[in-house]
């Protein structure tokens, strides 16, 4: 049954977008009918997001938080991704976003809200999905883009992390301005920057994503406010000098596992 969601899927958007060649896979999860929210998966550039559903942390974080799981397996040319054309599923309104939100509705039956996290050419896609449909996001991770586009003030900010490895290359500080773009229009994110850390997965974030998915699903308003160069501490965001730098939090037991990972 996967195998043939991910054909039909790949074979209607390369019927609606030839020019520029995007196919849109995707793997799911069977369906139990308890599920309240979706998990999507997002590898890197052009990747197959299969692995995924093989990866224990994941699915059992989305067993016991009554997730469905989809898992990414979006292509388009790099050539028009990188180059002056900027096209791709990198951007959702050119037909990603659609054709993600169809995949929620085809596999559960209805509109769930979603859980995102993208990884290096997924983060790219993460980023952009939530400013393009923020109503439908609880929240999101991304991890480690190249490039990113500015972020937009809006009246629906859902919390989320943006992070890179501190030796990822070129990577490092385009992230960082992004995190710092979003926190000038207040939106509620959390910044990582891994130590010791290149262009890779890392296991130790990739559960201080899940912990923090935890948080916001179960917490009722911001709660923790903490500096991301010092690491100190604030009861409200006023009280710091720079609020542009301050990770926010859904609860401050989160406080100890970003320390865990996050480099000052």
């Amino acid at each position: 049954m996967k195998l043939i969601r991910i054909f039909l899927c790949s074979l209607l958007a390369l019927s609606a977008s030839v020019l520029s060649a995007d196919t849109y896979g995707w793997h799911a999860a069977e369906a139990r009918g308890d599920e309240q929210a979706v998990l999507v998966l997002c590898p890197g550039m052009n990747g197959d997001g299969a692995f995924f559903l093989n990866e224990s942390p994941w699915m059992d974080f989305a067993e016991a938080n009554r997730l469905g799981v989809i898992a990414l397996a979006f292509k388009s040319k790099s050539e028009k991704m990188y180059g002056e054309a900027l096209e791709g599923y990198y951007w959702p309104e050119q037909g990603s976003g659609k054709a993600l939100l169809d995949a929620v509705r085809t596999t559960y039956g209805r509109d769930l809200p979603i859980l995102i996290y993208g990884f290096s050419g997924g983060a790219q896609f993460t980023s952009r999905f939530v400013e393009w449909a923020p109503e439908r996001v609880i929240a999101w991770a991304a991890y480690s883009a190249q490039f990113w586009d500015s972020p937009h003030e809006g009246e629906i900010n859902p919390p989320g992390i943006v992070a890179c490895g501190e030796e990822d290359g070129a990577r490092w500080h385009p992230s960082f301005s992004y995190f710092y773009e979003g926190r000038q229009y207040d939106k509620p994110w959390v910044w990582v920057s891994l130590p010791d850390t290149g262009h890779s997965r890392h296991r130790d974030f990739e559960q201080f994503v899940r912990d923090f998915f935890d948080g916001v699903q179960h917490a009722s308003g911001i709660s923790a406010f903490a500096d991301v160069e010092s690491g100190e501490l604030f009861e409200k965001p006023e009280d710091s000098i720079q609020s542009e730098l301050l990770a926010i939090f859904p609860n401050d037991q989160l406080i100890q596992a970003w320390r865990d990972v996050h480099a000052f």
